[in-house]
């Protein structure tokens, strides 16, 4: 009887976990199309040019295959099934539920309508492109909302599925002390207890009194990469390591691991037993890494981006300062760089970019950081400089990537650089004051117009140095 109640009660939990987890992917597919359909409008006003099929045509609001996309986007947000996302992949979506984001929809759609109604009768009119501008801002505030609703039932299923761990866990224990009570004289507790625990999904182990593993489940051996023989005797500390709440580690094949502990107790023959629960979550620990990544750094150099540098710029600044340590600062941008866009198109300016990023990363020492924070334009943090001459000597270094011409394809780049230098505190105590000291020094050196570009540096009120 309990155990039917315990079964009851887990399959309404994994039925509510089921439901709610459908309704996140279906917000995750909405909300990543409205990111590309944001994403598509900002590019239809940075660049509402047809295409040259449409001009021939003469109706570039219809033939426009960027106005065809996002209009079908949005139809397939309104009324659901299926929609080609930019990647050219098929996706079923589900109309929008919810009310506030249905009302922003239908907002758009008129927005939107009203844009081709003025693009087909005077293409490119400043009505159609105040409308147009319009468009961007309000798919982003979609993008928000349902930012926010997949967040909830993110939430609420994790909610749910850790519920149905534990709701399981509970029925666990409690049946295992139910049989080890009925079988605790007999010779086969022993094979029970190994039999129920390789029936569960979830790995579990048994600890004995120093924490080490005395059995283990197949799910816990096949999560661990290792046999039950090799785990016997072993810590789960010897194989993993805390960080967060989150056990990481490496199987045997090298293959990243990371699993959640949950413990417990069970009534043993000799007393109660500890048991820890392992779930793997490296799916979800990969994921958030790679997400935390995305957000701290460029996405085509992979030099920390603007927002990185500041929170560190800020650590180091304070840091250098409360230890009586100098800090340099470098502002570097590329000297002829548009013209090779223009030139060569911006697929091998990309590739140049990378190029840079990758010779200005392996002029660094320790500690030092470079980011990207515009198209053509870097920025350095240099803890722990001695004086100003150390400072001219890094700037030199990082003048020295652009000695050799870039090879990218088939092309022969050379590219120069020029670098404004900032020290504090002699040059500003705040961020600002040291990026605006390093920006002018690097302003005089590309005024030099020298190649290679000239080194500058600026001593406090902006003196050359």
């Amino acid at each position: 009887m309990l155990a039917v109640l315990f079964c009851v009660i887990e399959t309404t939990i994994l039925v509510l976990t089921y439901q709610h987890t459908n309704a996140h992917r279906q917000l995750s597919d909405q909300l990543s199309l409205v990111r590309q359909g944001t994403a598509m409008a900002w590019q239809i006003f940075a660049r509402p040019a047809p295409s040259p099929h449409a001009e021939i045509i003469g109706n570039p609001a219809v033939h426009d295959p960027r106005h065809r996309w996002l209009e079908s986007a949005l139809q397939g947000l309104a009324g659901g099934g299926p929609v080609r996302t930019l990647e050219n992949t098929e996706i079923n979506l589900s109309p929008l539920e919810n009310v506030d984001a249905r009302r922003a929809l239908t907002d758009l759609l008129a927005r939107w309508n009203s844009f081709t109604r003025f693009e087909v009768l005077d293409p490119g009119s400043p009505a159609a492109t105040q409308e147009l501008a319009t468009i961007a801002p309000a798919l982003t505030e979609l993008s928000r909302q349902l930012t926010h609703l997949h967040e909830e039932a993110v939430l609420l299923a994790d909610r749910l599925a850790a519920l149905a761990v534990i709701t399981g866990l509970v029925a666990f224990v409690v049946m295992c002390a139910i049989l080890l009570r009925q079988t605790r004289r007999s010779e086969r507790s022993g094979r029970l207890m190994r039999s129920m625990m390789n029936q569960i999904g979830a790995g579990v182990c048994i600890l004995g009194s120093t924490d080490k593993i005395a059995d283990a489940n197949r799910a816990a051996c096949r999560m661990l990469g290792r046999p039950r023989k090799a785990l016997r005797g072993k810590r789960l500390e010897d194989i993993l390591t805390e960080q967060e709440g989150v056990w990481t580690g490496e199987r045997p094949d090298g293959m990243p691991l990371a699993v959640e502990r949950i413990p417990g107790t069970i009534e043993g023959y000799k007393g109660p037993l500890r048991i820890v629960t392992l779930l793997d979550v490296t799916a979800r620990h990969l994921t958030a890494e790679c997400l935390q990544h995305l957000a701290n750094h460029d996405a085509l150099t992979s030099l920390p981006n603007r927002g990185f540098l500041e929170g560190h710029f800020k650590k180091e600044l304070v840091r250098c300062t409360g230890q009586g340590l100098a800090l340099g600062v470098a502002v570097l941008d590329l000297d002829g760089f548009k013209p090779i866009n223009d030139t060569y198109g911006h697929a091998v300016g990309d590739a140049l970019l990378v190029q840079i990023a990758q010779r200005l990363s392996s002029a660094l020492r320790n500690g030092d950081v470079i980011a990207r924070v515009g198209g053509d334009e870097f920025v350095g943090v240099f803890p722990d400089v001695n004086n100003r001459d150390s400072l001219r000597f890094l700037g030199d270094r990082l003048l020295g990537v652009f000695a050799h011409p870039f090879q990218i394809q088939e092309h022969l780049i050379p590219l120069g650089g020029s670098i404004g230098l900032a020290l504090a505190p002699e040059d500003g105590t705040d961020q600002d004051s040291l990026l605006r000291a390093a920006d002018a020094a690097m302003y005089r050196a590309k005024q030099a117009g020298k190649r290679p570009a000239q080194l500058a540096s600026v001593v406090g009120g902006g003196r050359a140095a």
